[in-house]
């Protein structure tokens, strides 16, 4: 009886591990990106395959991002301190989210 058991929560296991698997976001292409924070016009925002982030100079977004991560579900943006400055998950041909800090609406277009 207890090996029918764990074989029953192995399974259950494996499958939610690809379940993660296959969550995961699609990658983000490096390039020039459309970033809108809040009510503010939209800025420039160049993403490099390595994961790093430079925004134009008129980009007023309250932080000075330098990294994106890929997380299980989408992608974070982070500032040069270190902290996670916006969370994002797919949207259409978008990526949109809200900033961890004081919850305003991003949007990552192209």
């Amino acid at each position: 009886m207890n090996k029918s058991r764990f074989l029953a929560l192995s399974f259950l296991l494996t499958l939610s591990g690809f379940g993660a698997a296959y969550a995961q976001a699609p990658a983000l292409a490096a390039g020039t990106y459309k970033l809108a924070v809040g009510a503010k016009a939209p800025c420039q925002l160049t993403i490099t395959a390595e994961g790093a982030v430079s925004q134009a100079a008129d980009c007023d977004t309250g932080a000075n991002l330098t990294k994106w991560a890929p997380t299980s579900t989408g992608y974070q943006l982070i500032s040069a301190s270190g902290e996670t400055y916006a969370v994002l998950k797919p949207h259409g041909e978008s990526l949109e989210g809200q900033t961890f800090a004081d919850q305003r609406k991003v949007v990552l277009s192209h």
